[in-house]
């Protein structure tokens, strides 16, 4: 059990994800006290409506605070060529990541700034970093979207002692994943010097990484998990 962690009320939209579930899991060992967003369940809460508020409103009657949010939203990825897409496939992906991720944070900033304290993780994906793919628009335009929105909060809430950092895995094979072809991940492990995909759990490593001391000046940073294929941490 980490004592840096331990006792932290964590908040994680998503949470009942592949990555979610994943990151939920490893916080919890650590001690951390995790209230896990998702469809269905004690948390559920539709992020495309009011959810987010009504959600938050009940963790804080429940907890009293939120010391770490961890957005880890994502709308199923559909792949196809831009001109098979419409707006509203791009406002799908930036009400459930985008919309959540700004809903939530003016909530919980005011909050965060009376404590001077706080914690703000974004899970994006690699594409923000490397060659984005092929005919999957919609879906890298709100990621790059989320990539930005966390370098501004970064740079206005540092003073604060608030960090906010985002962690980019890259593919995992889930059920998120499950239109992809599978020659497309052979080529991805292959690409990388691990000769594996990435994993859920890795991405929570890199999560707990965040959220300790040990990365406690580290705010505005881009962690990408991608096996060695991108070896570059954007700050």
């Amino acid at each position: 059990m980490n004592e840096e962690i331990k006792n932290k009320i964590v908040l994680i939209l998503g949470g009942t994800g592949a990555i979610g579930s994943a990151i939920d899991a490893a916080l919890r060992r650590e001690g951390a006290v995790v209230f896990q967003h998702g469809i269905e369940g004690q948390y559920a809460a539709d992020v495309r409506k009011d959810g987010v508020r009504k959600l938050i409103e009940k963790v804080l009657a429940e907890a009293g605070r939120v010391d770490i949010l961890i957005n880890a939203l994502s709308a199923p990825a559909k792949i196809g060529p831009v001109e098979n897409k419409n707006w509203e496939a791009f406002q799908e992906q930036f009400n459930v990541q985008l919309k959540a991720a700004v809903e939530a944070a003016l909530i919980l900033v005011p909050l965060m700034k009376q404590k001077k304290d706080g914690k703000i993780i974004n899970i994006l994906t690699s594409y923000v970093e490397g060659e984005p793919p092929a005919s999957l628009a919609d879906y890298v335009t709100a990621k790059y979207a989320m990539l930005g929105f966390t370098k501004a909060l970064a740079k206005e809430l540092s003073r604060w002692s608030i960090a906010v950092n985002a962690v980019s895995p890259d593919i995992i094979k889930n059920k998120f994943s499950r239109s992809v072809p599978e020659k497309y991940f052979e080529i991805a492990a292959a690409q990388t010097s691990t000769g594996r995909l990435t994993v859920e759990e890795d991405v929570a490593k890199a999560v707990l990484l965040a959220v300790s001391k040990k990365a406690a000046e580290a705010s505005g940073r881009n962690f990408v998990i991608s096996g060695g294929k991108i070896i570059h941490v954007s700050n």
